[in-house]
């Protein structure tokens, strides 16, 4: 019974994982932008601006993240350096109380992963 509801569960995380992936890149950049909004009050510049950085940063992820030439360690060590970019950028914007609201946000976010696409072999169990 325990195998059949972890099962389910685990099931459902991958179900939320696929449609989450799913989202444009606008999506998650307005998404982004409305979270900052909320947490360090900023004010209509600040938010068009970090707007279009997070705008940015979502298109350069797809990009990094459908390259199928590059390792998943290298894409990995883009996102990471991508991210640091765009903290810095949107760091230069803020006040001094926005800035250390901002660094608990940075502190508390999970790290960016690269999706692994499971390969056809691997992705049923074989009949041996």
């Amino acid at each position: 019974m325990k195998k059949l509801i972890l099962t389910g569960i685990g099931f459902c995380l991958a179900l939320s994982l696929t449609f989450a992936q799913q989202m444009t890149p606008e999506e998650n950049a307005a998404k982004a932008t409305t979270e900052l909004v909320q947490k360090l009050n900023l004010n209509d510049e600040q938010k068009t601006a970090v707007s279009s950085i997070l705008l940015d940063q979502a298109k350069a992820e797809e990009t990094i993240s459908k390259d199928s030439t590059s390792s998943t360690e290298a894409k990995s060590e883009n996102l990471n350096k991508l991210q640091k970019e765009v903290d810095t950028k949107i760091s230069q914007l803020l006040t001094e109380d926005q800035k250390t609201i901002y660094q608990k946000v940075i502190a508390e976010r999970p790290a960016k992963a690269v999706p692994t696409a499971i390969e056809p072999s691997k992705a049923t169990p074989s009949a041996s």
